[in-house]
C-alpha cells in the first residue's frame, strides 16, 4: 500500500511541477520530496543501496527547490 501511495504522490508532485502556474511549484517540490523520502525508505528496506542513494540525492534537490521558490 505504501508504494502505491508514493506513486500517487509522485504523479501529483510531477503534475504540479509541469503546470504553467508557478504558484504551485513549491507545493509540487514538497510533494515530490515526500514521495522521494518514501521511495528512499523502500530502497533501504529492499537493500537496494544505489536506488536509495539516488532517491536521497533527489530529496536534497527537492528541499533546494522548495527553498528557492519561497
Amino acid at each position: 500500500m505504501g508504494r502505491w501511495t508514493a506513486l500517487i504522490l509522485c504523479l501529483g508532485g510531477t503534475w504540479l511541477l509541469t503546470n504553467t502556474n508557478i504558484n504551485y511549484f513549491s507545493i509540487g517540490w514538497a510533494i515530490s520530496g515526500l514521495s522521494t523520502v518514501m521511495w528512499c525508505y523502500f530502497g533501504i528496506r529492499d537493500k537496494d543501496l544505489p536506488r536509495a542513494l539516488m532517491e536521497l540525492f533527489f530529496v536534497i534537490l527537492c528541499i533546494r527547490g522548495v527553498i528557492n521558490f519561497y
